[in-house]
């Protein structure tokens, strides 16, 4: 989202009336002293300067001072000598370049409060518009199959949902009042490194949602195939505050937020003067949210390809798969399949996503481009290798996958088929090399998730069918009918009832 400061006009000086010097990029000029000294501040020239034009207004020959213009004139004149005398290019320089960068320094830290309060605004819509409603239905519905209202989303779905969105929301509603209150004060040597340090231990919750980020996403695109969830959602999208913007969309834009204080913090230490009091400190912070936004970087792109996948999703037709919280997308491209006993090659769009190899066709609907599905190969247990010329019917630069076909029958158990085998044909060398090692390393992955998990489920299996040692028998009843407890400490009963000391 784009925030754009005006400049304030007001209280201009003016030029001084014999030389005048254009500066470009320069809007206006105002003094270094708070806003509330504007209007006092004066002139930034010598005294007497801006006020040579009153001698010249009037008509001369009704003025009373008619006998002393030669005195004036005089007296002009010498002001006029004393103002060529001085050397405005340095003075002008030098006190505009000061103010350039206060000014700046100025719009940046009024970006910096406007920025976050429409930050919170998005945050209190999804509260409002959404998180709110969604709790109170799940503490007043109830499913049932009578004909009865059925809840919107379960407590747990709507954790899913939100994640950690609740710590976020108090966060930075904590940081608007502290933003606001030191706004309040605001003056040219106002600091304002300490009250970024005091909330920049707590922006380290967004590592939370950033990890619960897919699983928001995926849990999202379940819920909009169920019908109860998809018609408050469509009913909510009408709030006129919304504006356009989507549950999804809204839900997107925190993954942004830790990116946008390292821009702003950047250019208001890199925009602050040496001699400044909040130099040293300013830089810091620098330092401090910059580290931050570098370990969260990873997981911002994260967060993005998991927004590549959903929107490709939402655009496939007739796909057999839907969205996996784990499922990236690594690598798309035009390629075509190759057919050894023929000469036409189909071409189609390919999609490389973590799991899996999709084929699409891309077609033109009335408001959209939508993905025609055509087929996708399963890479777990798969092959692939680099074809040469002679193996691929004399064409150049071609891969082959294959593919062990695995899938769930009618009886719901997993079952194997017999391998395909696909021959693609890429757009060149570099295409080729970049398409197969992407492929293997996939595969390479896969199986070795695979291994884990036949490994962990071998161990469950093992534990299962082994006695557990913990296990003591609680008591023991003799021949009358009377209970006698057995101690793991030593104590046993022998066949004839009586007890007896165990060695230890």
């Amino acid at each position: 989202m784009h925030f754009s400061i005006e400049k304030d006009n007001k209280n201009v000086p003016r030029s001084p009336p014999t030389r005048q010097k254009t500066h470009s990029g320069l809007n206006s000029f105002v003094s270094t002293s708070s806003k509330s000294s504007y209007a006092s501040s004066g002139s930034g020239y010598p005294n007497g300067i801006n006020h040579i034009t009153s001698f010249s207004s009037g008509s001369h020959d009704s003025s009373p001072y008619t006998s002393n213009i030669h005195d004036i004139n005089n007296f002009q004149d010498d002001q006029f000598d004393i103002i060529d005398s001085l050397d405005y290019d340095d003075v002008d320089d030098g006190l505009i370049d000061h103010e350039l960068v206060h000014q700046k320094r100025e719009a940046i830290i009024q970006q910096l409060f406007f920025s976050e309060q429409a930050y919170l605004e998005s945050l209190n819509l999804i509260k409002r518009v959404f998180l709110d409603p969604l709790r109170k239905d799940s503490k007043n519905s109830s499913f049932s199959f009578l004909g009865m209202k059925k809840m919107v989303c379960t407590e747990r779905e709507t954790r899913w949902l939100f994640g950690n969105f609740d710590t976020i929301y108090d966060t930075h509603q904590k940081i608007h009042t502290i933003l606001q209150q030191r706004m309040e004060i605001w003056g040219p040597t106002q600091i304002f490194s300490d009250v970024f340090k005091s909330w920049l231990p707590s922006l380290v919750n967004y590592h939370a949602y950033l990890d619960n980020y897919d699983i928001a996403v995926t849990t999202y695109e379940r819920l909009m195939r169920y019908q109860p969830f998809k018609k408050f959602v469509e009913t909510a999208h009408k709030d006129p505050s919304l504006k356009g913007a989507t549950l999804l969309s809204l839900l997107q834009i925190p993954a942004g937020c830790i990116s946008r204080y390292a821009l702003l913090m950047t250019r208001l230490a890199d925009m602050t003067s040496p001699m400044h009091p909040d130099y040293a400190g300013l830089l810091s912070c620098k330092r401090q949210i910059i580290g931050l936004a570098e370990e969260i970087k990873v997981k911002v792109q994260d967060a993005d390809n998991v927004d590549q996948v959903l929107m490709i999703h939402q655009a496939l037709v007739g796909a057999p798969f839907g969205v996996k919280a784990q499922r990236r997308l690594v690598l798309q491209g035009q390629l075509s399949r190759v057919t050894m006993n023929s000469k036409m090659a189909e071409e189609r769009t390919y999609l490389l996503f973590s799991d899996l190899l999709a084929i699409v066709r891309p077609k033109q609907e009335t408001k959209r481009t939508v993905l025609q599905y055509k087929n996708h190969i399963v890479l777990e247990h798969a092959q692939v290798r680099i074809l040469l010329p002679e193996e691929a019917g004399g064409r150049e630069h071609c891969i082959e996958i294959i593919s062990s076909f695995q899938g769930i029958d009618t009886l719901n158990t997993t079952y194997m088929g017999s391998p395909t085998v696909y021959v693609l044909q890429t757009n060149g060398p570099i295409e080729q090399q970049e398409w197969f090692t992407k492929i293997q390393m996939i595969i390479n992955r896969l199986d070795e998730e695979t291994k884990a998990k036949n490994l962990a489920a071998s161990k469950r299996l093992a534990q299962s069918r082994s006695p557990p040692h913990s296990v003591r028998r609680l008591g023991t009843t003799s021949s009358d009918g009377s209970s006698r407890a057995s101690k793991g400490s030593g104590e046993s009963t022998n066949s004839g009832g009586e007890r007896s000391s165990q060695r230890r």
